[in-house]
């Protein structure tokens, strides 16, 4: 790894921390501020750095944002969505046939809302769990959908970075 990849890492890393910090501070940022710092990850996919320099880059800002950011709940967002997801889109996008893609995201996708579901279950933010199963239903129908969303978003951006970034 070049010291331009590694420099790069580092500002990259401190984005991300920055911008959950704000999810932290200002709470009407929360969500927006996981999915927004996972981007970040995304960069080094489109480089020369890669798979391993984005695993590099998604590990530090997690450790460190774990140690700086106050609302560690944002933290965990970033750590098991928003910036795992966008390595987790290239690595699917790479490996995984075409027809198969859309499958494996939203499989990903499903478990990771089945978990949150169970943690809501057992309590943990029990204001969250709608009451009926027509409700829950329509809550996973209607997450699928904007997860769906955001993985077209995230592509289009990624696109748009491409063509707009600088060559190294």
């Amino acid at each position: 790894m070049s010291a331009r990849e590694m420099a790069r890492g580092g500002l990259l890393a401190a984005v991300a921390v920055a911008l959950l910090y704000g999810g932290s501070v200002w709470p009407w940022m929360g969500a927006a501020a996981c999915v927004i710092a996972g981007v970040s990850t995304a960069v080094p996919l489109m480089r020369n750095g890669g798979l391993r320099a984005a695993v590099l880059l998604y590990a530090a800002s997690a450790a460190l944002a774990a140690l700086v950011v106050p609302r560690k709940s944002i933290v965990l967002g970033y750590a098991v969505f928003g910036g795992l997801y966008p390595i987790l889109k290239y690595a699917v996008e790479a490996r995984v046939p075409r027809r198969m893609q859309r499958w494996c995201k939203l499989a990903y996708w499903n478990v990771l809302l089945a978990a949150a579901l169970l943690l809501v279950r057992q309590g943990l933010l029990p204001w969250l769990m709608p009451r009926g199963w027509t409700r829950l239903a329509l809550l996973c129908v209607a997450a699928n959908i904007i997860f769906w969303f955001y993985d077209i978003g995230l592509s289009r951006l990624i696109a748009r970075l491409q063509s707009t970034l600088p060559p190294d």
